[in-house]
């Protein structure tokens, strides 16, 4: 070691390891909260497309029922005759053990 640099003293290194520990803490404290934004961030996105899924399954499941309304309505005896149909091979398949 040169003349001219003396060894610092405990008291100086126990001063720069408060500082570390301190900016190791805010360090800690910086990723935490980012972390925590980036996954509030991806919670909201994935809430946003179960909504937007769950809103088209709706919309489909609407259509397709003024479709069968419409259907009904166009040929109310071949719905008659499908819907006897489906009851009667439902009925049969139930009571085949």
């Amino acid at each position: 070691m040169p003349k001219d640099q003396t060894a610092p003293s405990t008291d100086d290194i126990a001063a720069q390891m408060e500082v570390l520990r301190s900016d190791v803490s805010a360090l800690t404290r910086s990723v935490t909260d980012l972390a925590k934004d980036r996954a509030g961030k991806a919670r909201d996105a994935a809430q946003d497309t179960v909504r937007e899924q769950t809103q088209a399954m709706s919309d489909g499941a609407a259509q397709m029922t003024r479709q069968a309304e419409d259907a009904v309505r166009a040929q109310p005896l071949a719905a008659t005759a499908v819907a006897a149909g489906l009851g009667f091979a439902l009925g049969y398949l139930s009571n085949r053990r």
